[in-house]
């Protein structure tokens, strides 16, 4: 009988699923499917395999006989008759049933690590801490799983991938351990289910010390919970409901590695001082904002804050050297909820005075606030620019401008509101190795600090000040830096506001302004000591008297600037201390002469 000419070609992927389940074949070899011969009973010499172009082959070592072993087949229902062709009964469509039979390992997209597939199950074995085969898992095509009966289950597992050394991961089910296992390179353990993980985590710890374990849990509720109870550092999915399996096919395997990566491995509480290793500072913008670090520019409204930090964001942006500052080219993500009618002008400004185009290059504004005290928010932030890094990169520096703003209702002067801002931060830098920037305002009563909890000047790593100094036109600015964590703080810089006259979309004139560096200072502050002796010296002079009250003169002053009497009578004392008051007792009264030396 011509099989080839009176059958249609006979497909893997049509009929493989079926006639593995019905013959109960197992892969013994990758590709082949082995088990006892349909028509001479030969033990395990029959297999099937997928052939180059697609089709079924079959074959047995003893007989010999392919075309039999097909008649055989359609015998017994396992491939359509002849008749059923002719008579048109029989077309193939899959259906939901018929994929089901589909091994659990191929519907997962994962290989069979350390399991084999008997029929259309898979079994996966079970060992101890000391690595005694003690159980074992078979699970059928929809995902139903069972152990040996009676066999031990509690505390037991099954390793995926090379020993346990190093870094290794945890998971619960067999394809979530192979998903991360597949995707990280990483050792990965099946601890079987979520009340049996915490158990397994507290055994391989106590046997495995020199191991770093990490929970890749499932994100629903027992999931979180067994990764908690561990006290191991976790990571789940951001989405609810999913496993790390769930993720790899939909995301791929690198989306699994990016987002386990992101977990922060405990640091060792001391670590000896000839395995201390440094670096120069990386740095982003030369010797002013250093690479993957938390930086604030803060200053009063209407100081320039925005002009400076998106003249160094587009720098970094396009490559572009600061000022004469080197600067490492990257994406930028600015966050910005408002203003983008005015955000587009100081671009253009920007563009117009440096001459060059911006048209292709990786800078990308919100089109609304991110509130970082969220996670939802944050998630959906970290969400958006994974689905923007194949195309333009991950980012080198990420805005948040103004940070006040993407705090939302949370209080600033909160350190439990400032600590989960800065939490976030920190998880966003981390998840890129970028650098964040912070634009912040003043303090209420301390123009010389950012405003709100003194947790977030804890936690930069570097903090500059932008000052307006000169109305005049130009307006001059400085920018000063009051912290910079591993290096020299840089001298004060100072910038002009240039005017750029522009032609908007509309063909509508308008301008907006460009900073220019400049070598003039600002003239130095007098201290707040010296600004006092000369209130104290204007008011004394204003009474046109040889002689005044001390305690006249103390109070006026106070009513007059609005500081305490007992402040302005110790510059009093200061000014008698140092000669420029003579003090004269009269009666009940002090009074102040001037000492000729004012």
């Amino acid at each position: 009988m011509d099989n080839k000419s009176k059958y249609p070609p006979i497909y893997w992927e049509e009929f493989s699923p079926t006639i593995i389940n019905k013959y109960s074949l197992n892969e013994t070899k990758k590709g082949e499917f082995h088990g006892p011969c349909l028509l001479c009973g030969g033990t395990d010499r029959f297999w099937i395999y997928k052939k180059n172009n697609g089709e079924l082959g079959v074959n047995c070592r003893k007989c010999g006989d392919f075309k039999g072993i097909f008649d055989e087949m359609r015998v017994d229902g396992s491939l359509p008759t002849l008749q059923e062709y002719e008579r048109g009964e029989y077309k193939y469509e899959p259906t939901e049933d018929f994929k089901a039979v589909e091994p659990y390992h191929i519907r997962k997209g994962i290989e069979l690590y350390k399991a084999k597939q008997v029929g259309s199950d898979i079994v996966v074995p079970i060992i101890d801490v000391n690595g005694k085969k003690v159980n074992h898992q078979t699970i059928t095509p929809d995902g139903k799983k069972k152990f040996k009966t009676g066999a031990p289950v509690e505390g037991n597992f099954s390793v995926i991938g090379d020993q346990l050394e190093g870094l290794c991961y945890l998971a619960e089910g067999y394809a979530t351990a192979a998903s991360v296992y597949q995707s990280t390179k990483r050792p990965s353990v099946f601890c079987l289910n979520s009340g049996n993980l915490p158990k397994v985590a507290k055994l391989l710890q106590e046997a495995r010390p020199e191991c770093k374990f990490v929970v890749a849990g499932d994100a629903d509720d027992a999931g979180i919970k067994a990764a908690k109870e561990t006290g191991l550092p976790y990571r789940v999915p951001r989405q609810k409901g999913l496993d790390w399996n769930d993720v790899m096919l939909e995301h791929g395997t690198l989306a699994v590695q990016k987002e386990l990566k992101r977990v922060k491995l405990p640091k060792p509480l001391f670590v000896a001082l000839g395995d201390l290793d440094f670096k120069a500072p990386e740095w982003l913008i030369d010797n002013m904002l250093e690479a993957n670090t938390f930086s604030v520019c803060f200053g009063a409204p209407a100081a320039g804050k925005t002009f400076l930090v998106l003249d160094m964001a587009l720098c970094v942006a396009t490559g572009q050297a600061f000022h004469d500052k080197f600067v490492k080219q990257g994406t930028v993500f600015y966050i910005a909820g408002e203003g983008h009618n005015g955000f587009a002008r100081r671009a253009a400004a920007w563009k117009k005075n440096k001459g060059v185009t911006l048209d292709g290059v990786p800078f990308f504004k919100s089109s609304r606030s991110i509130i970082i005290t969220e996670e939802d928010s944050v998630n959906e932030l970290i969400d958006t620019i994974d689905g923007m890094v194949e195309k333009h990169g991950e980012p080198e520096l990420i805005v948040i401008d103004t940070l006040a703003r993407s705090l939302g209702a949370a209080d600033e002067n909160s350190t439990q509101a400032m600590g989960a801002a800065i939490r976030a931060i920190d998880t966003v830098k981390d998840a890129y190795d970028c650098t964040v920037l912070a634009v912040h305002h003043t303090g209420h009563g301390n123009k010389d600090r950012s405003r709100g909890s003194s947790a977030l000047l804890g936690a930069v790593d570097s903090e500059f000040k932008v000052e307006k100094w000169s109305e005049d036109a130009p307006v001059k600015i400085e920018v000063k830096f009051t912290k910079m964590k591993d290096a020299m703080i840089p001298e004060p810089m100072n910038f002009a506001h240039y005017q750029m006259d522009l032609v908007g979309s509309d063909g509508s004139e308008t301008t907006s302004v460009a900073l220019l560096k400049i070598d003039d200072s600002r003239p130095s502050k007098k201290s707040e000591e010296e600004e006092r002796q000369q209130q104290v010296m204007e008011m004394y002079k204003s009474y046109g008297e040889d002689k005044v009250s001390r305690t006249e003169l103390k109070q006026r002053l106070s009513e007059e600037y609005d500081l305490s009497a007992r402040t302005f009578n110790n510059t009093i004392g200061e000014m008698v201390r140092g000669k420029v008051f003579l003090e004269q007792k009269d009666s009940k009264t002090n009074y102040l002469t001037l000492s000729g030396k004012d």
